[in-house]
């Protein structure tokens, strides 16, 4: 009898292993692409303030600060799955950290275009964005 519940026990420690694992590795891939749509967003912010400046209706100095602010925010993106080594395994947090890498490069160059007024390099970063939600067209 005392086997048999030690069985059963085993059975139940078990599967309760096995279902909090799974359940973890579900809850680390939800994180993962609550990430993922925050980088699409800041993605997308850049490029509505880079077509704002190019179009006129924000000053250069507005265009800078809110690029700048955007770098910062995707730098915060970026450290905090960056530090997870769990995240970094996953073949998207992987893909997500090198996204995040360029996005910001390219915000930095973007910024500095912005800064000396060159349009024509400002259009090209457009084209450079690394992440952003695909437009429905």
């Amino acid at each position: 009898m005392a086997r048999r519940a030690l069985a059963s026990t085993a059975s139940w420690v078990l599967f309760a292993a096995v279902a909090a694992s799974a359940a973890l590795g579900c809850g680390e891939q939800g994180k993962l692409e609550g990430h993922k749509e925050k980088l699409e967003s800041l993605g997308s912010t850049m490029s509505l303030v880079a077509e704002a400046w190019l179009a006129g209706n924000v000053s250069r100095a507005y265009a800078v600060t809110a690029l700048k602010q955007t770098q910062l925010l995707v730098e915060d993106e970026r450290s905090a799955f960056a530090v997870d080594p769990k995240a970094l395994r996953d073949p998207l947090g992987a893909q997500l950290s090198e996204l995040a890498e360029r996005l910001s490069r390219v915000l930095a160059a973007t910024i500095y275009d912005v800064a000396t007024g060159d349009a024509q390099s400002v259009r090209r970063r457009l084209n450079e964005i690394p992440i952003a939600p695909i437009q429905d067209k």
